[in-house]
């Protein structure tokens, strides 16, 4: 969660006003061209499950159709900063950034207005795969990481990680980068992604619930408009088998998790059944590290039965991974949150969760 004055967090319980903010640049560290840019509509989706997690549109008006490359829209140069907030009664505004990224398409409809599709920085990483394939270095992942992420946007900044760091193993790459980072990050049991500042974090996979940072529930002063929970098997597993493909001559092994707990619903061989998970992956240099892996996507295989979607009050705050509390008819339960699209004008916010199995919804 974003950090916010007293004020924010009162006001968003009544009546208020929204607001937006889009800046344009030259580029990732080019000079600013358009300062508060009147913004119409749109939104942004943010989707921890993604390699590019925020993508959004924004509209603004006729004015903004480029007649040359270098105007302050065009798909050759522009990107775009995005924040979201409250204006207040005095006419001062509290904002949060949603998404920094490269304006990849634009489009006109009819009446003039203009359309741009926004892509966060990720995808400019992304885009420059190995043009030769490449080794890796003898440096910590976390600093392999970096220098990939700097070889594609050498402006790039980098905010809190909060993965335990550790050494890189000896690997070679084809052309894909942004495989290349993934295999990093998993090796210490996170994802890397770039925030709404734009930017780059490796954060640790987040299966448990931790400490409530917002309470979305329904009545009268509530954020809730409207809230389905879900609990389903699809997509569970409880025995993940790990088996690592060394490419650097190692001799390949396996490394199976089960759920083993006599009281979990989930448990193998249990009223559950039997339901496998195999993952192929080439990066853990030891069995320890393969068994430590296959744990943390056991526990990934069994946090998918309790899901919400959600429809509330923006709350501009909120980022994927948050803990927040839903209440709904009575239903009360802890969830995490995957994915959020942020509105760009008057509208409700759209939520998407889950928990552990094991955190079943109980009367409120």
């Amino acid at each position: 969660m974003l950090p916010s004055t007293a004020l924010y967090k009162r006001a968003i319980h009544a009546p208020h006003k929204v607001a937006f903010e889009v800046d344009l640049y030259a580029g990732v560290d080019g000079p600013l061209l358009e300062n508060d840019v009147p913004v119409f509509g749109g939104s942004v989706s943010a989707l921890l499950t993604r390699r590019v997690t925020r993508t959004g549109t924004f509209s603004l008006g006729p004015e903004f159709w480029p007649t040359s490359p270098t105007d302050p829209l065009t798909p050759y140069q522009t990107v775009a900063q995005i924040r979201a907030g409250i204006r207040y009664g005095d006419g001062s505004r509290e904002m949060f950034d949603i998404i920094r990224g490269r304006v990849g398409d634009i489009s006109r409809s009819a009446s003039g207005d203009v359309t741009a599709r926004i892509d966060d920085l990720a995808a400019d990483v992304v885009a420059w795969g190995f043009e030769q394939p490449r080794n890796s270095e003898n440096v910590s992942v976390l600093t392999q990481i970096e220098r990939l992420i700097r070889e594609a946007v050498p402006s790039a900044t980098f905010g809190a990680h909060d993965v335990t760091d550790a050494p890189t193993p000896k690997l070679t790459w084809d052309e894909d980068r942004g495989k290349a980072l993934d295999d990093l990050a998993e090796t210490l049991g996170g994802r890397w992604y770039a925030l709404g500042n734009g930017d780059f974090v490796v954060r640790r996979y987040q299966y448990d619930v931790g400490t409530v940072v917002q309470t979305i529930e329904d009545g009268e002063t509530g954020l809730l408009v409207s809230g389905v929970p879900t609990l389903t098997r699809d997509g569970a597993a409880n025995s993940v088998t790990v088996t690592v493909e060394r490419f650097d001559g190692g001799a390949p092994f396996q490394v199976t998790a089960r759920d083993n707990s006599p009281t979990s619903p989930t448990r193998f061989d249990g009223p559950f059944g039997k339901v496998s998970l195999p993952i192929k992956v080439q990066t853990p240099m030891t069995v320890g590290e393969a068994t430590q892996y296959a744990r943390a996507q056991l526990n990934a295989a069994t946090a998918l039965s309790s899901q919400w979607t959600v429809q509330s009050v923006p709350d501009y705050t909120l980022e994927p991974g948050d803990t927040v509390r839903f209440t709904s008819r009575h239903v009360s339960e802890i969830q995490l949150l995957d994915g959020i699209t942020y509105p760009l004008a008057p509208a409700t916010m759209n939520l998407r969760s889950r928990a552990y199995v094991r955190a079943q919804a109980t009367l409120a």
